[in-house]
């Protein structure tokens, strides 16, 4: 009987060990749920909702960790804790009938297994024209002939008053003062040209600048970017707000995944706002036609892969 009891114990020790490691061995899962409407007007507001899943013991989802696809926006994060979050899209701004969708980058949540992977393109919504809902009004008829309402006040002149007198004594209408800009612009990351690359060969990606005024200088230079799992030559071109970041001559383990990050104040606006925030790219691999690739030796450790 003692025997039987020992094995039961036992058996059931080991039924927890295991248990256990099978929920340890599970890495949290990020998805992008569908846009909260399908078109969105230029200049306004779409919400993804972010669900997390597996267990997560830290979310740390950030602006810059949003991958923003076919416009700019400003984005805002909402949600706290190690539950779900919400990604807001404001003043949206791109070409009429352009879709536009999200990527939300690896490691924005963990657990005791590892961390989140990046996820896939979200569901794209459509970019429509604003509509004006305040026409301007017709300016009304001047009715100063009309003989057959002589008493019809609309009809007398501008600055005379019902006595015939001036009516200059009202105040004149001022200007409005102008508002000041204390709106930072925002920086988007574009994604990788390729997946993959051999080794030795090159791949680029574009940084956009946006801002709900206008935006001013642009100073991205090679001292912004920082390569993480990889060595390559950096050279930065393009005009207007838009500047491509190409990596030539790309050396680095094959299979490790590879990223870049792009730090803060690289623009200012007009009233000289700048970028607060820095960001990162997805992910690549170095791939060789000729040696067999290794498996993902990936882990969120900037030396690794070099």
């Amino acid at each position: 009987m003692k025997k039987i009891l020992s094995s039961f114990i036992i058996l059931a020790l080991v039924l927890t060990v295991l248990s256990n490691t099978v929920i340890a061995v599970v890495i949290p899962r990020v998805g992008v749920l569908g846009p909260s409407s399908g078109t969105v007007e230029v200049g306004g507001t779409i919400r993804y909702p972010v669900s997390i899943k597996n267990n997560a013991t830290s979310v740390n989802l950030k602006p810059s960790d949003v991958q923003l696809n076919g416009c700019t926006a400003n984005i805002s994060i909402e949600g706290s804790g190690n539950t779900d979050r919400t990604v807001v899209l404001s003043n949206i701004r791109g070409s009429v009938g352009a879709t536009c969708w999200i990527k939300i980058l690896g490691g924005v949540a963990s657990n005791s297994a590892g961390v989140s992977l990046e996820t896939g393109a979200s569901t794209a919504f459509t970019i429509v024209a604003t509509v004006n809902n305040n026409p301007t009004p017709s300016t009304p008829n001047n009715n100063n002939n009309n003989n057959s309402n002589p008493n019809n006040n609309n009809t007398l002149p501008p600055n005379v008053n019902n006595n015939g007198g001036n009516n200059n004594s009202n105040p004149q209408p001022q200007e409005p003062e102008e508002e000041t800009d204390k709106t930072n612009p925002t920086m988007q990351i574009g994604g990788f040209s390729k997946d993959s690359i051999n080794l030795g060969d090159e791949i680029y990606f574009e940084v956009s600048y946006s801002d709900d005024k206008e935006m001013g200088d642009i100073t991205l230079n090679e001292n912004d970017i920082t390569l993480y799992g990889f060595k390559a030559d950096i050279k930065i071109s393009g005009e207007g707000n838009t500047r491509r970041v190409t990596l030539s001559n790309v050396q680095g383990h094959l299979g490790g995944l590879k990223y870049v990050k792009i730090a803060g104040n690289t623009a200012k606006d007009k009233a000289g706002n700048s970028v607060k925030d820095g960001g990162k790219t997805g992910m690549f691999k170095v791939i060789s036609k000729d040696t067999k690739n290794k498996p993902d030796d990936w882990v969120e450790n900037p030396n690794t892969g070099i």
